[in-house]
């Protein structure tokens, strides 16, 4: 089977990528050549696990091409993914060009009957506006005879596992037009996901309204748990309670279950908080106020500065000092900074006067690129040891595998002083972690 993919950003990329290792001859278009060219190259622009190794192997076989043309990336497409990016707007609300731009250059080229799969993250009823961008441009060639189905199928991936979950789904979901062919349709997806269905992954049929909402409402509940084992562990400082145990008894509790229970800086990246935003914006559309995800949103942007106050509270005065740190994606295994709490931190202790050392082991260029306007005020250094030194105070704000090995006791003697802001409770149970520092984990003593 052909495949056409649009957009190769993080969902399409991983999408064509680990399809064409399926066995799929998959076609990527994008409009980035600087990007395109790369990818000819086995050079992916993301960093994420087996993905790079999986992109050489599969242009090897010869089983993924790469393009700028549309024409040629769709002209034997059996099947169309658009997986084009809807980043937010000022207001949160989806900025919808991108995809609506792909889905009127798709159209120019169309010709003959197809199945178009919205892998985007995109508001209720944005699937049906592409249909009808589709058929209008059709309509301008004279080819409004084609038979177009556009059918929502949200991906679920964490960044940092995403080839993984890719090949490992909780579950599929298929939202269809309820003017399409449904039974036609559902035999093209089995024909698409045969190997999910071998492994026994429930596919999930529903229209297109509830597809795009389940997308949004899996992701507002994960925040929303996020933020709750953040303000429990607020709590649990107040009162000498261990937020770790407190967790661990939540999660045996299996309504409750024991992922994203983790206390720590809050949730960043490119999904949560743009589609946080977005759900505020799509209920306040609809006259829908949804004041759990509000509070959620709200609390996630507090904490930094919670946060913060603890750093200031412990150090006295952190105007002229020199803090470290260690981590600036905004989870391990990934060298996404986009929403990082650790850029947001960097920022505000900026702001007061503070120098900055950091080190992450993946996200360094991107910060640069990020942080551009404050480059006086921060050193990017080679490793953690070096980002430590001459510091008054070490603040690890990802929990990268490599900080967990790191040499603590040589981290201790090249500081100037021993203050420790451990933001994501790595070293919580070391027992020797107080004999070298004045050591401060999240929401316990």
């Amino acid at each position: 089977m052909n495949i056409a993919i649009i957009g190769t950003g993080y969902i399409g990329l991983v999408q064509g990528v680990v399809m064409s290792d399926l066995g799929f001859d998959v076609v990527c278009i994008d409009n980035d050549a600087t990007k395109i060219e790369m990818l000819k190259q086995g050079k992916s622009p993301i960093y994420e696990p087996e993905l790079e190794e999986t992109l050489k192997k599969s242009l090897k076989n010869g089983k993924i091409k790469f393009t700028l043309d549309y024409n040629s990336g769709i002209k034997n497409a059996d099947v169309i993914f658009l997986a084009v990016g809807t980043p937010p707007l000022a207001d949160g609300s989806s900025n919808l060009n991108y995809i609506t731009a792909a889905s009127k250059n798709l159209a120019q080229f169309l010709s003959k009957d197809s199945l178009i799969i919205t892998k985007s993250t995109v508001p209720m009823g944005t699937n049906k506006k592409i249909k009808k961008i589709i058929l209008d441009e059709l309509k301008k060639r004279n080819m409004d005879n084609l038979n177009v189905s556009v059918i929502s199928n949200p991906e679920f991936l964490r960044e940092g596992k995403a080839v993984y979950d890719f090949l490992n789904p909780d579950r599929i979901v298929v939202g269809i037009d309820e003017n399409d062919n449904k039974e036609k349709i559902k035999k093209e997806i089995y024909k698409i996901y045969e190997y999910f269905l071998k492994k026994q992954i429930p596919i999930i049929f529903t229209n297109l309204e509830t597809a795009e909402l389940s997308k949004y409402s899996s992701n507002a509940f994960l925040s929303v748990k996020i933020s709750f084992i953040n303000e429990m562990a607020m709590l649990s400082e107040k009162t000498g309670a261990n937020i770790e145990d407190v967790s661990k008894i939540m999660g045996f509790d299996h309504r409750i279950g024991n992922e994203f229970l983790n206390a720590g800086l809050g949730f960043g990246g490119s999904c949560f908080p743009k589609d946080t935003l977005a759900i505020l914006n799509i209920g306040k559309n609809n006259d829908c106020e949804m004041s759990i995800v509000n509070s959620t949103v709200k609390f996630n942007d507090d904490l930094k500065d919670i946060l913060i106050k603890k750093i200031k509270n412990k150090l006295g005065s952190v105007k002229g000092k020199t803090i470290s740190i260690l981590g600036l994606s905004f989870k391990p295994e990934t060298d996404d900074i986009r929403e990082s709490p650790a850029i947001k931190i960097i920022k505000k202790l900026i702001n007061m006067g503070v120098k900055i050392k950091v080190y992450c082991p993946k996200g360094m260029e991107k910060t640069k690129r990020e942080l551009k306007n404050y480059s006086d005020f921060i050193k990017f250094c080679e490793n953690e040891y070096e980002c430590a030194k001459n510091s008054d105070c070490l603040i690890l704000t990802t929990e990268w595998e490599q900080f967990k090995n790191m040499d603590l006791k040589r981290i201790k003697n090249v500081m100037k002083s021993n203050y420790f802001f451990d933001f994501r409770n790595m070293f919580s149970d070391n027992e020797n972690i107080r004999n070298y520092f004045h050591y401060y984990p999240i929401g316990r003593n």
